[in-house]
Protein backbone atom coordinates (compact mmCIF):
# COMPACT_ATOMS: atom_id res chain seq x y z
CA UNK A 1 0.00 0.00 0.00
CA UNK A 2 0.87 3.59 -0.83
CA UNK A 3 0.08 6.29 1.74
CA UNK A 4 0.14 9.82 0.99
CA UNK A 5 0.50 11.68 4.70
CA UNK A 6 0.11 15.75 5.30
CA UNK A 7 1.27 15.77 8.67
CA UNK A 8 0.36 19.83 9.68
CA UNK A 9 0.55 21.58 12.90
CA UNK A 10 -3.19 21.24 13.95
CA UNK A 11 -4.39 18.96 11.60
CA UNK A 12 -3.17 16.02 9.67
CA UNK A 13 -4.73 13.64 6.90
CA UNK A 14 -3.87 11.10 4.87
CA UNK A 15 -5.18 9.38 1.46
CA UNK A 16 -3.79 5.97 0.29
CA UNK A 17 -3.14 4.20 -3.19
CA UNK A 18 -4.61 0.71 -3.51
CA UNK A 19 -3.29 0.49 -7.97
CA UNK A 20 -6.22 1.72 -8.62
CA UNK A 21 -7.50 4.81 -6.70
CA UNK A 22 -6.71 7.59 -4.38
CA UNK A 23 -9.03 7.87 -0.92
CA UNK A 24 -8.54 9.12 2.06
CA UNK A 25 -8.58 7.45 5.46
CA UNK A 26 -10.00 7.34 8.04
CA UNK A 27 -7.58 8.49 11.12
CA UNK A 28 -9.75 9.75 13.83
CA UNK A 29 -13.03 7.92 13.83
CA UNK A 30 -14.30 10.11 16.99
CA UNK A 31 -13.42 13.71 15.31
CA UNK A 32 -16.45 15.46 13.62
CA UNK A 33 -14.72 15.02 10.42
CA UNK A 34 -13.34 11.40 10.65
CA UNK A 35 -10.63 11.74 8.02
CA UNK A 36 -9.16 14.70 9.55
CA UNK A 37 -6.94 13.86 13.01
CA UNK A 38 -5.88 17.26 15.30
CA UNK A 39 -2.46 16.64 15.48
CA UNK A 40 -2.34 16.05 19.03
CA UNK A 41 -0.50 13.77 21.31
CA UNK A 42 -1.53 12.91 24.77
CA UNK A 43 0.90 10.36 27.03
CA UNK A 44 -0.21 9.35 30.66
CA UNK A 45 0.99 8.75 33.85
CA UNK A 46 0.78 4.85 32.89
CA UNK A 47 2.07 5.20 29.61
CA UNK A 48 -0.83 4.70 27.55
CA UNK A 49 -0.98 7.01 24.38
CA UNK A 50 -4.08 9.02 22.44
CA UNK A 51 -3.75 11.17 19.09
CA UNK A 52 -6.37 13.65 18.06
CA UNK A 53 -9.51 14.31 19.73
CA UNK A 54 -9.41 12.14 22.34
CA UNK A 55 -6.05 13.04 23.64
CA UNK A 56 -7.46 16.97 23.92
CA UNK A 57 -10.98 15.03 25.64
CA UNK A 58 -8.24 13.14 28.20
CA UNK A 59 -6.03 16.28 29.04
CA UNK A 60 -9.31 17.86 29.55
CA UNK A 61 -10.62 15.89 31.74
CA UNK A 62 -7.61 15.13 33.60
CA UNK A 63 -6.16 18.32 34.00
CA UNK A 64 -8.71 21.41 33.74
CA UNK A 65 -9.48 22.86 37.15
CA UNK A 66 -6.76 20.44 38.78
CA UNK A 67 -4.84 22.52 41.33
CA UNK A 68 -1.48 21.26 41.27
CA UNK A 69 0.67 19.22 44.08
CA UNK A 70 4.50 20.04 44.37
CA UNK A 71 6.99 17.19 45.56
CA UNK A 72 10.93 17.18 45.82
CA UNK A 73 12.44 14.35 43.48
CA UNK A 74 16.18 13.54 43.68
CA UNK A 75 17.29 13.85 39.66
CA UNK A 76 20.88 13.30 40.70
CA UNK A 77 24.53 14.05 42.00
CA UNK A 78 27.17 16.95 41.06
CA UNK A 79 30.64 17.75 41.91
CA UNK A 80 31.06 21.29 43.38
CA UNK A 81 34.56 22.59 43.77
CA UNK A 82 35.58 25.50 46.13
CA UNK A 83 39.24 27.17 46.87
CA UNK A 84 39.03 26.18 50.25
CA UNK A 85 37.06 23.02 50.85
CA UNK A 86 37.83 21.18 47.84
CA UNK A 87 35.40 18.69 45.82
CA UNK A 88 32.25 18.28 47.45
CA UNK A 89 29.00 16.20 46.56
CA UNK A 90 25.72 17.86 45.45
CA UNK A 91 22.41 16.48 45.80
CA UNK A 92 20.20 17.71 43.25
CA UNK A 93 16.20 17.80 43.50
CA UNK A 94 14.01 19.55 41.22
CA UNK A 95 10.16 20.08 41.89
CA UNK A 96 7.27 17.81 39.78
CA UNK A 97 4.19 17.74 39.42
CA UNK A 98 3.01 15.28 41.60
CA UNK A 99 -0.43 14.08 40.52
CA UNK A 100 -0.31 14.95 36.85
CA UNK A 101 -2.16 12.27 35.06
CA UNK A 102 -0.49 13.18 31.28
CA UNK A 103 1.06 15.29 29.03
CA UNK A 104 -0.54 16.89 26.24
CA UNK A 105 1.66 17.97 23.00
CA UNK A 106 -0.03 20.30 20.28
CA UNK A 107 1.91 21.91 17.17
CA UNK A 108 5.04 19.53 18.16
CA UNK A 109 5.62 20.90 14.31
CA UNK A 110 6.73 24.10 15.29
CA UNK A 111 9.33 22.67 17.42
CA UNK A 112 11.43 20.75 14.92
CA UNK A 113 13.05 23.84 13.37
CA UNK A 114 13.74 24.79 16.89
CA UNK A 115 17.95 23.83 17.61
CA UNK A 116 17.45 24.32 21.42
CA UNK A 117 14.58 22.39 21.77
CA UNK A 118 16.00 18.63 21.87
CA UNK A 119 13.62 16.81 23.77
CA UNK A 120 11.52 16.80 27.38
CA UNK A 121 11.10 14.54 30.68
CA UNK A 122 7.73 12.99 30.39
CA UNK A 123 7.37 11.28 34.29
CA UNK A 124 11.31 10.74 34.65
CA UNK A 125 11.96 9.46 30.66
CA UNK A 126 13.72 11.52 28.61
CA UNK A 127 11.77 11.77 24.99
CA UNK A 128 13.48 13.34 22.61
CA UNK A 129 11.89 15.59 20.05
CA UNK A 130 12.21 12.83 17.20
CA UNK A 131 10.90 10.08 19.62
CA UNK A 132 7.96 12.28 20.14
CA UNK A 133 7.05 12.63 16.43
CA UNK A 134 8.03 9.04 15.41
CA UNK A 135 5.26 7.71 18.14
CA UNK A 136 2.29 10.04 16.26
CA UNK A 137 3.53 8.75 13.07
CA UNK A 138 3.62 5.04 14.07
CA UNK A 139 -0.20 5.78 15.81
CA UNK A 140 -1.23 6.97 12.42
CA UNK A 141 0.32 4.46 10.51
CA UNK A 142 -1.29 1.89 12.56
CA UNK A 143 -4.68 3.71 12.21
CA UNK A 144 -3.90 3.10 8.68
CA UNK A 145 -3.38 -0.26 8.96
CA UNK A 146 -6.33 -1.03 11.25
CA UNK A 147 -9.05 0.61 8.81
CA UNK A 148 -7.24 -1.18 5.61
CA UNK A 149 -5.81 -4.30 6.91
CA UNK A 150 -2.41 -3.77 4.26
CA UNK A 151 0.93 -2.79 5.74
CA UNK A 152 2.22 0.80 4.08
CA UNK A 153 5.39 -0.08 1.46
CA UNK A 154 5.73 3.75 0.33
CA UNK A 155 4.98 6.70 2.06
CA UNK A 156 5.30 10.38 0.92
CA UNK A 157 4.69 13.12 3.14
CA UNK A 158 3.95 16.96 3.45
CA UNK A 159 6.40 19.38 4.43
CA UNK A 160 6.14 22.88 4.75
CA UNK A 161 8.25 24.93 1.97
CA UNK A 162 9.89 26.70 4.80
CA UNK A 163 10.11 25.27 8.20
CA UNK A 164 12.23 27.97 9.60
CA UNK A 165 13.18 31.08 7.89
CA UNK A 166 16.82 30.16 8.80
CA UNK A 167 17.92 27.53 6.51
CA UNK A 168 20.21 26.25 8.89
CA UNK A 169 17.36 25.55 10.67
CA UNK A 170 15.17 24.18 7.74
CA UNK A 171 17.92 21.56 7.58
CA UNK A 172 17.67 20.51 11.05
CA UNK A 173 13.95 20.19 10.95
CA UNK A 174 14.31 17.68 7.90
CA UNK A 175 17.06 16.02 9.56
CA UNK A 176 14.39 15.42 12.47
CA UNK A 177 11.32 14.51 10.19
CA UNK A 178 14.01 11.92 8.53
CA UNK A 179 14.80 10.25 11.72
CA UNK A 180 11.79 10.36 13.09
CA UNK A 181 10.31 8.28 9.88
CA UNK A 182 12.54 5.80 10.54
CA UNK A 183 12.05 5.77 14.67
CA UNK A 184 8.41 4.94 13.13
CA UNK A 185 9.27 1.98 10.96
CA UNK A 186 8.50 4.09 7.97
CA UNK A 187 10.47 2.69 5.22
CA UNK A 188 10.74 4.00 1.60
CA UNK A 189 9.76 7.57 2.99
CA UNK A 190 9.83 10.57 0.42
CA UNK A 191 9.01 14.00 1.36
CA UNK A 192 6.74 16.67 -0.62
CA UNK A 193 5.98 20.76 -0.49
CA UNK A 194 2.53 20.81 0.95
CA UNK A 195 1.40 23.21 -1.66
CA UNK A 196 3.07 21.52 -4.29
CA UNK A 197 0.92 18.52 -3.17
CA UNK A 198 -2.40 20.67 -3.37
CA UNK A 199 -1.52 21.45 -6.94
CA UNK A 200 -1.81 17.85 -8.08
CA UNK A 201 -5.27 17.47 -6.55
CA UNK A 202 -6.41 20.65 -8.69
CA UNK A 203 -4.32 19.85 -11.78
CA UNK A 204 -7.05 16.86 -12.44
CA UNK A 205 -9.55 19.67 -13.17
CA UNK A 206 -7.14 21.43 -15.51
CA UNK A 207 -8.03 21.31 -19.34
CA UNK A 208 -5.66 24.17 -20.36
CA UNK A 209 -2.08 25.35 -19.55
CA UNK A 210 -2.28 27.44 -16.80
CA UNK A 211 -0.74 29.30 -14.30
CA UNK A 212 -2.30 28.38 -10.82
CA UNK A 213 -1.07 29.75 -7.17
CA UNK A 214 -1.80 27.94 -4.57
CA UNK A 215 -2.17 29.30 -0.91
CA UNK A 216 -1.50 26.96 1.68
CA UNK A 217 -2.24 28.68 5.06
CA UNK A 218 -2.42 26.17 8.38
CA UNK A 219 -1.95 26.55 11.78
CA UNK A 220 2.27 27.03 11.81
CA UNK A 221 3.01 27.98 8.16
CA UNK A 222 1.52 30.23 5.20
CA UNK A 223 3.29 28.19 1.73
CA UNK A 224 3.02 29.74 -1.92
CA UNK A 225 3.78 27.44 -4.87
CA UNK A 226 2.99 29.24 -7.98
CA UNK A 227 3.22 26.79 -11.28
CA UNK A 228 2.34 26.13 -14.64
CA UNK A 229 0.05 23.42 -15.39
CA UNK A 230 -0.53 21.90 -18.72
CA UNK A 231 -3.16 20.13 -19.97
CA UNK A 232 -1.56 16.96 -20.28
CA UNK A 233 -0.92 17.43 -16.39
CA UNK A 234 2.57 18.21 -16.15
CA UNK A 235 3.32 20.95 -14.54
CA UNK A 236 6.28 23.24 -13.62
CA UNK A 237 6.95 24.82 -10.68
CA UNK A 238 8.13 28.49 -10.99
CA UNK A 239 8.85 29.11 -7.82
CA UNK A 240 7.82 28.54 -3.68
CA UNK A 241 8.02 30.97 -0.83
CA UNK A 242 6.58 30.42 2.59
CA UNK A 243 6.50 32.93 6.15
CA UNK A 244 6.23 31.08 9.46
CA UNK A 245 2.70 32.69 10.02
CA UNK A 246 0.07 30.39 10.64
CA UNK A 247 -3.26 29.91 12.96
CA UNK A 248 -1.40 29.76 16.03
CA UNK A 249 -0.07 33.08 15.97
CA UNK A 250 -3.32 34.45 14.88
CA UNK A 251 -4.90 33.27 18.16
CA UNK A 252 -1.85 34.46 19.79
CA UNK A 253 -2.66 37.82 18.58
CA UNK A 254 -5.73 37.91 19.94
CA UNK A 255 -5.21 36.82 23.51
CA UNK A 256 -2.40 39.25 23.51
CA UNK A 257 -3.92 42.18 22.28
CA UNK A 258 -6.97 41.81 23.49
CA UNK A 259 -7.02 39.87 27.02
CA UNK A 260 -4.11 41.13 28.93
CA UNK A 261 -6.37 43.15 30.97
CA UNK A 262 -8.68 40.50 32.04
CA UNK A 263 -5.49 38.49 33.91
CA UNK A 264 -3.35 41.56 35.34
CA UNK A 265 -1.78 43.61 32.80
CA UNK A 266 -1.72 47.17 34.55
CA UNK A 267 -2.00 46.74 38.10
CA UNK A 268 0.35 48.24 40.40
CA UNK A 269 1.63 46.56 43.08
CA UNK A 270 2.69 47.64 46.53
CA UNK A 271 3.30 51.37 48.37
CA UNK A 272 5.93 52.23 45.45
CA UNK A 273 3.38 51.11 42.57
CA UNK A 274 5.58 48.86 41.05
CA UNK A 275 4.63 47.56 37.50
CA UNK A 276 2.95 43.42 37.48
CA UNK A 277 6.18 41.48 36.32
CA UNK A 278 6.58 41.68 32.58
CA UNK A 279 7.43 37.79 32.06
CA UNK A 280 3.77 37.03 33.50
CA UNK A 281 2.12 38.34 30.99
CA UNK A 282 4.76 37.37 28.31
CA UNK A 283 3.50 33.72 29.27
CA UNK A 284 0.05 34.12 28.32
CA UNK A 285 1.35 33.91 23.95
CA UNK A 286 0.53 30.17 24.15
CA UNK A 287 -1.29 27.51 26.45
CA UNK A 288 1.94 25.60 26.21
CA UNK A 289 3.83 28.23 28.12
CA UNK A 290 0.70 29.28 30.18
CA UNK A 291 1.43 25.30 31.69
CA UNK A 292 5.12 26.42 32.38
CA UNK A 293 4.45 28.76 35.20
CA UNK A 294 3.42 25.80 37.09
CA UNK A 295 5.87 26.64 39.30
CA UNK A 296 6.28 27.31 43.24
CA UNK A 297 7.86 30.06 42.07
CA UNK A 298 6.04 31.84 39.83
CA UNK A 299 2.66 31.22 42.05
CA UNK A 300 4.29 32.70 44.75
CA UNK A 301 4.92 36.24 42.78
CA UNK A 302 1.38 35.90 42.05
CA UNK A 303 0.11 35.30 45.27
CA UNK A 304 2.10 38.31 46.67
CA UNK A 305 0.91 40.29 43.37
CA UNK A 306 -2.66 39.23 44.68
CA UNK A 307 -2.03 40.69 47.67
CA UNK A 308 -0.32 43.84 47.45
CA UNK A 309 -1.53 44.76 43.89
CA UNK A 310 -4.50 47.39 43.03
CA UNK A 311 -6.52 44.78 40.72
CA UNK A 312 -6.34 41.38 42.92
CA UNK A 313 -9.82 40.20 40.83
CA UNK A 314 -7.86 40.36 37.61
CA UNK A 315 -5.06 38.60 39.30
CA UNK A 316 -6.89 36.06 40.83
CA UNK A 317 -8.09 34.77 37.31
CA UNK A 318 -3.99 34.45 36.89
CA UNK A 319 -3.56 32.61 39.23
CA UNK A 320 -6.64 30.62 38.41
CA UNK A 321 -5.52 30.18 34.14
CA UNK A 322 -1.93 28.95 36.14
CA UNK A 323 -2.49 26.73 38.57
CA UNK A 324 -6.05 24.78 37.49
CA UNK A 325 -4.77 24.47 33.67
CA UNK A 326 -7.45 26.71 32.20
CA UNK A 327 -4.56 27.75 29.30
CA UNK A 328 -5.47 25.13 26.76
CA UNK A 329 -9.66 26.22 27.29
CA UNK A 330 -7.94 29.56 26.82
CA UNK A 331 -7.24 29.24 23.71
CA UNK A 332 -9.34 26.95 22.32
CA UNK A 333 -12.18 29.47 23.10
CA UNK A 334 -9.79 31.95 21.20
CA UNK A 335 -10.09 29.72 18.47
CA UNK A 336 -13.43 29.10 18.65
CA UNK A 337 -14.36 33.29 18.09
CA UNK A 338 -11.37 33.51 15.27
CA UNK A 339 -13.63 30.55 13.50
CA UNK A 340 -16.64 32.77 13.91
CA UNK A 341 -15.30 36.08 12.32
CA UNK A 342 -15.91 33.85 9.27
CA UNK A 343 -19.47 34.31 9.49
CA UNK A 344 -20.21 36.71 11.73
CA UNK A 345 -18.86 40.63 12.09
CA UNK A 346 -18.76 40.36 15.80
CA UNK A 347 -18.47 37.81 18.48
CA UNK A 348 -17.70 37.35 21.89
CA UNK A 349 -14.26 36.42 24.31
CA UNK A 350 -16.08 34.83 26.73
CA UNK A 351 -14.96 32.54 30.20
CA UNK A 352 -16.55 31.98 33.03
CA UNK A 353 -14.78 29.24 34.93
CA UNK A 354 -13.37 29.26 38.83
CA UNK A 355 -12.05 32.81 39.16
CA UNK A 356 -12.03 33.99 35.73
CA UNK A 357 -14.74 35.82 34.42
CA UNK A 358 -14.65 37.76 31.59
CA UNK A 359 -16.79 38.68 28.30
CA UNK A 360 -15.01 40.74 26.07
CA UNK A 361 -16.15 41.52 22.34
CA UNK A 362 -14.34 40.96 19.58
CA UNK A 363 -15.12 42.37 16.01
CA UNK A 364 -13.94 41.83 12.80
CA UNK A 365 -12.32 44.90 11.97
CA UNK A 366 -10.52 44.56 15.42
CA UNK A 367 -9.00 41.31 14.83
CA UNK A 368 -7.76 42.23 11.44
CA UNK A 369 -6.36 45.35 13.35
CA UNK A 370 -4.11 42.90 15.31
CA UNK A 371 -3.35 40.41 12.67
CA UNK A 372 -2.08 43.52 10.49
CA UNK A 373 1.77 42.57 10.85
CA UNK A 374 0.63 38.84 9.39
CA UNK A 375 -1.14 40.38 6.50
CA UNK A 376 1.91 42.58 5.50
CA UNK A 377 3.90 39.95 5.89
CA UNK A 378 2.14 37.25 3.46
CA UNK A 379 1.33 40.02 1.23
CA UNK A 380 5.42 40.40 0.75
CA UNK A 381 5.20 36.46 0.67
CA UNK A 382 3.27 36.39 -2.25
CA UNK A 383 4.95 39.43 -4.11
CA UNK A 384 8.04 37.74 -3.76
CA UNK A 385 7.34 34.20 -5.08
CA UNK A 386 5.29 36.29 -8.26
CA UNK A 387 8.89 37.91 -8.59
CA UNK A 388 10.50 35.16 -8.51
CA UNK A 389 8.18 33.29 -11.15
CA UNK A 390 8.74 36.54 -13.37
CA UNK A 391 5.12 37.00 -13.27
CA UNK A 392 2.86 39.63 -12.74
CA UNK A 393 -0.46 39.49 -10.30
CA UNK A 394 -2.51 39.12 -13.65
CA UNK A 395 -0.83 36.63 -14.97
CA UNK A 396 -2.18 34.01 -12.20
CA UNK A 397 -4.91 32.33 -13.61
CA UNK A 398 -6.03 30.76 -10.76
CA UNK A 399 -5.68 30.51 -6.79
CA UNK A 400 -6.10 27.63 -4.93
CA UNK A 401 -6.73 27.75 -0.88
CA UNK A 402 -5.75 25.21 1.59
CA UNK A 403 -5.89 24.95 4.89
CA UNK A 404 -7.86 26.09 7.73
CA UNK A 405 -7.00 29.71 8.26
CA UNK A 406 -7.43 30.41 4.35
CA UNK A 407 -10.68 30.96 5.38
CA UNK A 408 -9.86 33.97 7.37
CA UNK A 409 -11.96 36.82 5.43
CA UNK A 410 -8.76 39.20 5.58
CA UNK A 411 -6.74 36.80 3.92
CA UNK A 412 -9.67 35.96 1.49
CA UNK A 413 -9.78 39.38 0.48
CA UNK A 414 -5.96 40.04 -0.05
CA UNK A 415 -5.92 37.91 -2.50
CA UNK A 416 -9.10 38.83 -4.03
CA UNK A 417 -7.74 42.41 -4.01
CA UNK A 418 -4.30 41.31 -5.27
CA UNK A 419 -5.97 38.24 -8.01
CA UNK A 420 -9.52 39.14 -8.47
CA UNK A 421 -12.64 37.30 -6.62
CA UNK A 422 -12.97 35.43 -10.06
CA UNK A 423 -9.65 33.70 -9.72
CA UNK A 424 -10.31 32.12 -6.29
CA UNK A 425 -11.10 28.21 -6.53
CA UNK A 426 -12.38 26.73 -3.29
CA UNK A 427 -14.06 23.27 -3.76
CA UNK A 428 -15.10 23.53 0.01
CA UNK A 429 -14.50 20.03 0.76
CA UNK A 430 -10.32 20.30 0.06
CA UNK A 431 -9.63 22.54 2.22
CA UNK A 432 -8.45 20.57 4.82
CA UNK A 433 -7.94 17.23 2.71
CA UNK A 434 -6.38 18.23 -0.57
CA UNK A 435 -2.90 18.27 0.52
CA UNK A 436 -3.07 14.73 1.59
CA UNK A 437 -4.89 13.72 -1.86
CA UNK A 438 -1.78 15.09 -3.58
CA UNK A 439 0.37 13.47 -1.67
CA UNK A 440 -1.61 9.91 -2.89
CA UNK A 441 -1.43 11.50 -6.07
CA UNK A 442 2.27 10.95 -6.46
CA UNK A 443 2.03 7.11 -6.55
CA UNK A 444 -0.76 6.89 -9.79
CA UNK A 445 1.75 8.28 -11.99
CA UNK A 446 5.01 7.22 -12.59
CA UNK A 447 6.48 10.07 -15.25
CA UNK A 448 5.30 12.75 -12.57
CA UNK A 449 6.91 11.07 -9.47
CA UNK A 450 9.95 11.17 -11.57
CA UNK A 451 9.31 14.66 -12.84
CA UNK A 452 9.34 15.36 -9.53
CA UNK A 453 12.15 13.74 -8.43
CA UNK A 454 14.38 15.10 -11.31
CA UNK A 455 13.09 19.08 -10.53
CA UNK A 456 14.25 18.18 -6.77
CA UNK A 457 11.18 18.83 -5.21
CA UNK A 458 10.14 15.18 -4.46
CA UNK A 459 13.11 14.61 -1.55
Amino acid sequence: MQLGLDWGTTNSSAALYDGRKVRLVTLDPVNAVPSVLRSALFISREGDVSLGRAAIDRYTEGNVGREIEYKLVYVGTTELTFAEIGTVQQALYTEIDANAPGRLFLSIKLALADPTYTGTIIFGARWTIEELVALMLRRIAEQVRAETGETIDEIVIGRPVHYSDEARNDQVAMQRMRAAAELAGLRNVQFLAEPTAAALTYRRRSNHEQHLLVFDFGGGTLDVTISRVAPNGRRTILATDGVPVGGDLLDQRVVMGKLHPHFGAGAELGPRRLPLPAFLLDHLAGWQSIVEMHNPRTLEIIDEAILTGNRPKQLRALRALVRENYGLPLYEMVERAKRELSEVKETQLRMDVSDIHFSEPLERWDFERLIGPDVRAIDACLERALGAAGLRARDIDVVLRTGGSSCVPRFVRLLEEKFGSDRLYDDGAGIFTSVATGLGLVFTDPSLRRQLAADGHLL
